[in-house]
């Protein structure tokens, strides 16, 4: 080869390296930084970013199962892997291959990375990444993979239904339960009176409540998730007197204040709510 053909060659490798740079710039941009996910069960979206430097698409999965069957769906991140793909291809106005056909080797220089799995099922909430086994997340999905992978192969980041999580028969019914319970001691709870003072929380917000899925018991070669629940309340400020708690009016000493959350926390915390007062 000539050298005049090799310094073109290497001069429309530099120009298309901008140009890929570039069109990752205008993903960032001009499009949503969040994208519904096509899924077979259940709901979920990915929001994504670039790096600082241009050269890594960073993906976050959001995914919510079916409350009545639970599953998480072994194509959870392909179905992430297609829909970067396809904003690709779509920022471009090209097909896969066409795209592929015209920045070739180009593509080896960028990665996709998936940086976090958060997994919310009604009111609870993990991450996934938690409850498999580590060197199939960090291998199969954590780790960047150059993006010229991701085009070839589309199975990338399909996964075996037997490497995932699954929730147990009770799970959500539990679930339920719980969320039931905290309303229930909320409204017993969530006004009264402490030393001669009348307070008032307000009205019950189901949003509020956060389970957590613990993972003390789990066994990641059994893979069940069991219905092992720490549940929290985050309340608004109350009503003292009938004056909001966070003002100056409040009839409460700065002490005051301090013992009345700690004895309503303590008051939720012996039915077993972790109640941010």
């Amino acid at each position: 080869m000539k050298i005049m053909d090799i310094i073109s060659e290497q001069e429309e490798t530099n120009y298309k390296m901008v140009e890929f740079k570039n069109l990752l710039e205008k993903i960032k941009k001009d499009l949503w930084f969040k994208k519904d996910l096509k899924l077979s069960s259940g709901t979920g979206y990915m929001s994504y970013t670039v790096s600082s430097d241009g050269l890594i698409f960073e993906v976050n999965v959001v995914y919510n199962p079916d409350h009545v069957n639970p599953i998480i769906p072994s194509d959870l991140f392909k179905v992430a892997g297609d829909e970067v793909i396809n904003l690709i291809c779509s920022a471009k106005g090209m097909s896969k291959d066409e795209l592929v056909q015209y920045f070739g080797g180009v593509l080896n220089n960028y990665s996709i990375q998936i940086y976090k799995t958060v997994i919310f099922l009604m009111e609870g909430v993990f991450d996934l990444k938690r409850y498999m086994d580590n060197n199939i997340y960090n291998m199969k999905i954590d780790t960047p993979h150059i993006m010229s992978e991701l085009f070839r192969n589309e199975n990338l980041y399909q996964l075996l239904p037997e490497q995932l999580p699954r929730f147990s028969e009770d799970y959500a019914t539990t679930m339920s339960k719980l969320i039931k319970k905290c309303k229930t001691i909320y409204m017993a709870l969530g006004k009264g009176t402490w030393k001669g003072h009348v307070y008032d929380y307000g009205k019950f917000n189901q949003s509020n409540i956060v389970v957590h899925q613990k993972d003390y018991n789990y066994n990641k070669r059994d893979k069940i998730l069991n219905p092992d629940f720490e549940i929290t309340y985050g309340a608004s400020w109350p009503l003292i007197d009938g004056i909001k708690f966070n003002t100056d009016e409040n009839p409460l000493t700065a002490y005051e204040m301090d013992e009345f959350r700690n004895w309503v926390e303590a008051k939720f915390k012996h039915f077993g709510i972790d109640f941010k007062a």
